[in-house]
């Protein structure tokens, strides 16, 4: 049956061969006791043996027999099967063929005819148990190898999940962000945003010296135009001139909603004559567009009104640079809207068409 391990003998002396089985008849329960008469028919048998995936444990061979002598054999053996235990009997073989058997054999114990039977039994028992042991260390190690491939598997699963997670949580942890400081119904950056990036600029334009500038952007009557076309179409206005504000905005630069129809543009080292051209730019992109309903409005078209301030030139502080963009717009709205108005020196505000 598939999984027994085997004993073979071989002797070409019948007598030898029945004397060896019944001497090793206490090792019948668990190993099939097997006869060969030459070194070919004992090679026929292990060849079977291993086709039935059985396992050869012990060759037990005399040296002097036709054909093929025991060293011969148990060299054969040893080349297939190199943990198969391999003893040799005889009385007529000399030191060398005893030295070549343990060199080119792997043999294990050597034992002159006539031998002594509890001899045999014992060294029978002590190679056999240390051949058992020796297989249990292989399927140990052989245990211990697939389990530690088995943890390599698992573990580099788990740090493969543990990087996608992490990027989850990395990307959501970005969205979050990046919804923590935009406007919802614009897409632009928030109001707490833009204060806080307001001071950082302005330090920052102290630092360096180089110019910063506000553009404060309001929709022209957008009350007007909420009550007549309702807040969706209201909201449609606004994400639209949000969009028109960001068109050819620099990296740096920052659009925000300010609050309600008011929108904030910083731009980055920018000049007050720089600043102006990009609010002229916005006010007539803004007057180009086409939007729902814009023909009742009270100049026939959907406008914008920008204030525009710099600074060091109009402040020297994030809260005075607000404050003269901010009334650079009123200035624009009440100067008839659709306009821009720049803060000028000492505060003047200049109106531009």
């Amino acid at each position: 049956m598939a999984g027994q391990q085997h004993i073979i003998c071989v002797d070409d002396e019948d007598g030898i061969l029945v004397a060896l089985r019944h001497q090793l008849q206490p090792f019948s329960d668990d190993y099939q006791i097997d006869l060969a008469h030459s070194g070919h028919a004992a090679l026929d048998l292990v060849a079977e043996i291993e086709r039935d995936g059985d396992q050869v444990a012990m060759v037990i061979a005399d040296q002097i027999m036709p054909g093929m002598k025991g060293v011969e054999l148990l060299e054969e053996v040893h080349r297939r099967f190199p943990d198969t235990i391999k003893i040799l009997l005889t009385g007529q073989a000399g030191l060398d063929t005893v030295i070549r058997a343990i060199n080119n054999a792997g043999l294990d114990r050597y034992l002159g005819k006539p031998w002594d039977e509890p001899d045999l039994r014992m060294t029978v028992d002590v190679l056999l148990s240390k051949y058992q042991l020796s297989r249990e260390n292989q399927r140990l190690i052989a245990d211990l190898r697939r389990s530690n491939d088995e943890l390599r598997h698992l573990n580099a699963d788990l740090e493969k999940r543990v990087r996608h997670r992490t990027d989850e949580l990395a990307r959501a942890n970005q969205r979050l962000s990046q919804l923590a400081i935009t406007d919802g119904l614009t897409g632009v950056y928030n109001h707490r945003y833009f204060h806080e990036r307001l001071a950082l600029e302005v330090e920052r334009s102290g630092r360096t010296e180089l110019p910063l500038a506000l553009l404060m952007v309001d929709v022209d009557y957008f009350k007007t135009y909420n009550d007549l076309n309702g807040h969706p179409a209201g909201d449609k206005v606004l994400a639209r001139v949000a969009e028109l504000l960001a068109v050819g905005r620099r990296v740096n630069d920052v659009v925000a909603r300010y609050g309600g129809e008011e929108f904030a543009v910083l731009l980055i080292d920018t000049p007050a004559q720089a600043a102006a051209a990009v609010a002229h730019s916005i006010l007539q992109r803004v007057a180009s567009e086409s939007f729902e309903n814009e023909a009742a409005q009270p100049d026939g078209l959907l406008s914008v009104s920008v204030g525009v301030a710099n600074c060091p030139d109009d402040a020297d502080d994030a809260g005075a640079l607000l404050l003269a963009a901010d009334s650079a717009l009123y200035k624009a709205k009440r100067n008839g809207r659709n306009r821009v108005a720049v803060a000028g020196d000492s505060g003047v505000l200049r109106s531009l068409k």
